[in-house]
């Protein structure tokens, strides 16, 4: 697969001819470091590792699409014969899966010959980008949700079965409990979860103009009561049943009718759910009203289109609610992507970054590393962000650990734990970080220093390029200004 930009194959061609070499050193050969961040969400488990080996593992090209290389208009033949059955020689550091991480803060890097190593951003991207943004999401609902049930409804959000899989993967690892996707279940081996739809009422319509009578009352049914009936006989080692096909009051009413027709029905229905309207008013109303008529120890489950800040006020409202079903915000209609991003730190042992004008893309630069203080009790204390050879000190930590560590080289890997193992990971940072929206992550003094220094540097140039350009004053009056000065 060309699994790569059209500016990595242009800049990889490029640094192999002789005319864009360093004083010493051919461009492609010299020894470059680019690390990966996330930059758009506030903290996420670093996940995606596996993904990454994949890609890894799967360089070749075929003979078709190196001809795509080399008959492009570039004619980037000397970077088709670089990637032609190659095995990258390049040597990668990760955090542990499943390590939590923070806006900014360098989660991986790859060392190698720039020529094939800048070629390597999109496996980065690739690799991390969805994992970190679902398991994010996930981790953040079950922050909202405490102990609750949360299940994993967004196979039907997910494009394809693939992207489901990885979907309902990472959501397990954030902090889900099970899944209505069976291939990721069976893949996973996690629990399947799922019950009727609402077209399950509306295929018992027919009872409208034919229907059954209820022997208790001598009245007709209503037809979503024979449907309720016909679902629990269909079920009955347990089950849940959706009230609001029409409405939610009627379909409590309904189902309450249907479930003390028998004992075995009685026995079959273990909890109600609700997928529309005011969740938290309209649970709390349907459970009070079960109990009333004797239907003891339902589980509440509330669905449709819930996130975090959603869940927060439902549990704050509705503190017996049992359970959420999460789709469409855990993969669709998602607010915000991880973002990850790849970039230049080192070329032939000297630092570097893209200064940018914009700050919030400014990158850092040199062998990047990050410092986490734990106290006696072993709670984290705060994390630093610094150079590799610094011994960084953390004011409350009982000793500090650093966070980045060898991962792949020579077509070697650290082995990945299970998910199961990752998801207990994830779940003991939790408990360890005081207050994970106020957790303090800095800079180092000495990294902060060699940033804006090597700012300063960059942007110092006394070629007189001030002179030759002046822009016209309705573009830029305030430039013109101070190139007068």
């Amino acid at each position: 697969m060309l699994n790569i930009d059209r500016y990595h194959a242009t800049m990889g061609d490029a640094s192999y001819k002789e005319v864009t070499r360093l004083h010493d050193t051919l461009l492609s050969e010299a020894e470059a470091t680019f690390y990966a961040a996330q930059r758009k969400l506030p903290c996420a488990p670093c996940l995606g590792h596996e993904r990454l080996i994949r890609s890894f593992l799967d360089l070749r090209i075929d003979r078709p699409r190196l001809r795509t290389l080399e008959q492009d208009r570039g004619g980037m033949r000397l970077f088709a014969k670089a990637v032609e059955d190659i095995t990258f020689a390049g040597t990668v550091r990760a955090v542990r899966p499943g390590t939590i991480m923070f806006a900014g803060q360098p989660f991986a890097d790859i060392t190698g010959g720039f020529g094939l190593a800048q070629a390597q951003e999109i496996k980065f991207e690739h690799a991390f980008d969805l994992p970190m943004t679902t398991a994010a999401i996930a981790m953040q609902i079950r922050l909202a949700a405490g102990e609750r049930w949360l299940s994993d409804f967004s196979l039907r959000r997910n494009g394809d079965i693939e992207r489901a899989v990885d979907v309902a993967t990472y959501a397990f690892i954030g902090g889900f409990n099970d899944t209505s996707n069976m291939e990721a279940a069976h893949r996973l081996e996690i629990p399947a979860v799922g019950t009727e739809a609402h077209y399950w009422q509306q295929s018992y319509v027919e009872f409208m103009d034919e229907p059954e009578i209820d022997t208790r009352t001598g009245r007709p049914k209503h037809f979503e009561q024979v449907a309720f009936e016909r679902w629990l006989d269909a079920n009955p080692q347990g089950t849940t049943l959706l009230l609001d096909t029409i409405d939610v009051h009627m379909g409590a009413v309904h189902a309450a009718m249907a479930a003390t027709s028998t004992e075995a029905r009685r026995r079959a229905l273990k909890g109600f759910r609700v997928d529309s309207g005011d969740l938290a008013r309209l649970g709390k109303w349907c459970l009070e009203f079960f109990e009333a008529n004797g239907l003891h120890g339902l589980m509440p489950v509330l669905t449709g289109d819930l996130d975090a800040d959603q869940i927060r006020r439902i549990v704050a409202e509705f503190p017996e609610v049992a359970g959420f079903g999460i789709g469409t915000k855990l993969s669709g209609e998602v607010r915000r992507i991880a973002g990850v991003i790849f970039k230049e730190c080192l070329i032939e042992g000297r630092p570097t970054l893209k200064a940018s004008n914009t700050p919030e893309k400014s990158t850092l630069p040199g062998r990047l590393q990050v410092f986490r203080g734990v106290d006696e009790e072993g709670r984290y204390v705060a994390d630093v962000t610094g150079l590799d050879d610094e011994q960084v000190e953390i004011p409350g930590a009982a000793r500090v650990e650093r966070l980045l560590s060898p991962f792949w080289e020579g077509g070697r890997h650290e082995s990945i734990p299970s998910i199961v193992k990752q998801k207990a990971f994830v779940e003991e940072q939790l408990r360890r970080f005081p207050a994970i929206n106020n957790y303090p992550h800095i800079l180092s003094d000495k990294l902060r220093t060699l940033r804006n220094e090597l700012t300063e540097r960059m942007r110092a140039d006394d070629s007189g390029w001030q002179k030759v350009l002046r822009l016209p004053p309705d573009l830029d009056g305030e430039f013109n200004a101070r190139m007068e000065d």
